[in-house]
């Protein structure tokens, strides 16, 4: 009988063909040789946490417009896009010319130079509220400098954020940034947790009586179309309200553009909506696919940076900043070349048409396997929400999604979307397990791939028995 019974189980397998999983592991072997090696150098053998990929991720040899090729020579249509950065697409010529140009004239000089001045009048010209700038290398340092130049300007602590928005790995802000939110990251002190106070999102009568009742506050920081790029998104009307209430009680307003800027408008989720931050940071697009982050906002308060020489102020005004490779000429020159393509509107709204046609094409796609999923996203980013019990289906716009925050957000089956995420690789796309960023490179035929590499993963994912 046990013998009868494995082979029914054999045939069973063979019939169905090899799963998802088994397919995977056999079709990358260097990368899966490369990972062997990573892992005796790396923590999970990776060099950030949203790399992580069970069995292994891929390793990716070289990159151009929305395309990346990895080490055994597959072929992807990519929605990583440098993590956010690469509106654009990799290897824009006229950044790489820019570049190239730069790397013969030296790549860091110690020293002020022409670049940081034409890239951050670029940034003051496109920015809504941007009067001054100043230059750090990741957005972590940008949320990090604006929350203490609040707290210097305010003379006040604490710090008003929103569950799901993420803003850094820093101790002040990573607090609430992923589920569960109510959960102290370990290694963050307790005595931070008393200066950060974390808001539902969307919540603006929670934002107000927090306002009203703590006169210690000295920011809301906030991501403007919500957590990781609208994972969870803002309502209509939210950022209004919220510039409405910290006017009302002397707080100052943050908008965390690190992704948003140059990717909503030109001048990003502010120039969009109409709101005017006190504070903005910026990163990504910013500098072009390289280093490069930025601080900006209302001049009295970046004007806490300057050094003047007079022992009062610089004791107990001035902010200390360094950092090596703050407005380096060959970010500056990177970031130059992708503002003045962006400034003139039409890459983002290339970017925007191609991600709704494929948000559309995936949700018919869903539609067909009479599935609990959805896609659903703004501008030109889409996310995942997988077994849902959404009942808005049938009405819905698949943009302002007002599902529950906390099922929005980590909320994904990892089995579903790391296998979703496995199969669209073995499909010639690569997106996260979350969704992906939509590029000015893809083109309607890439899309229309996406679309179909979606539907054949599903097939798999059904004959698995895991949909």
């Amino acid at each position: 009988m046990i013998e009868k019974g494995a082979r029914e189980i054999q045939e069973a397998r063979e019939k169905r063909g090899p799963s998802i999983q088994e397919r995977y592991e056999n079709s990358f072997p260097t990368s899966q040789e490369l990972y062997r090696k990573a892992l005796d150098l790396f923590p999970n053998g990776v060099t950030h946490d949203n790399r992580i990929l069970k069995p292994f991720p891929i390793y990716v040899d070289n990159a151009l417009g929305c395309k990346k090729w990895d080490e055994d020579g597959n072929e992807y249509i990519d929605y990583f896009g440098g993590h956010g950065a690469l509106l654009l697409g990799h290897g824009h010529p006229r950044v790489v010319e820019a570049v190239t140009k730069q790397m013969n004239r030296g790549t860091h000089y110690g020293a002020c130079h022409r670049l940081e001045v034409e890239w951050a009048k670029l940034v003051t010209d496109m920015v809504p509220s941007a009067d001054k700038v100043r230059f750090v290398s990741s957005g972590t340092e940008a949320t990090f400098m604006a929350v203490r130049l609040a707290r210097i300007f305010t003379g006040k602590s604490k710090i008003l954020k929103f569950a799901g928005h993420f803003h850094g790995w820093q101790d002040n802000l990573i607090i609430g940034s992923s589920p569960p939110y109510e959960v102290l990251p370990p290694g963050v002190p307790n005595g931070v947790v008393q200066d950060t106070i974390v808001c539902p999102p969307n919540d603006i009568g929670e934002v107000e009586k927090v306002l009203r009742e703590d006169d210690r506050v000295s920011c809301v920081i906030i991501e403007p179309t919500g957590a990781s790029f609208g994972m969870i998104p803002t309502r209509a009307g939210f950022l209004k309200e919220l510039r409405q209430l910290t006017d009302k009680y002397r707080v100052l307003l943050i908008f965390d553009e690190v992704i948003t800027g140059f990717r909503c408008a030109p001048g990003g989720a502010q120039e969009y909506y109409g709101v005017m931050p006190d504070i903005t940071t910026l990163g990504k697009v910013l500098a072009g696919g390289f280093p490069g982050a930025a601080v900006a906002g209302r001049e009295d308060i970046l004007e806490l940076l300057e050094k003047r020489g007079n022992k009062e102020w610089d004791l107990k005004k001035k902010m200390f900043h360094y950092g090596t490779f703050n407005a380096n000429p060959i970010s500056a020159s990177a970031g130059i070349a992708t503002l003045k393509i962006i400034a003139t509107g039409e890459p983002i709204n290339r970017a925007n048409r191609a991600s709704s046609m494929l948000i559309a094409g995936m949700n018919e796609v869903i539609d067909k396997y009479k599935l609990a999923w959805c896609v659903h996203g703004e501008f030109s980013g889409f996310r995942f929400l997988l077994d849902h019990t959404c009942p808005k289906r049938s009405s819905c716009d698949f943009r302002s999604c007002d599902y529950d925050y906390k099922k929005l957000k980590g909320g994904n089956d990892p089995i579903l979307s790391g296998s979703l995420r496995c199969g669209m690789l073995l499909n010639g796309v690569d997106a996260t397990e979350q969704g992906g960023w939509v590029s000015a490179a893809h083109t309607a035929k890439d899309i229309e791939k996406t679309i179909m590499a979606f539907d054949r993963t599903i097939s798999w994912m059904k004959k698995d028995g895991l949909v």
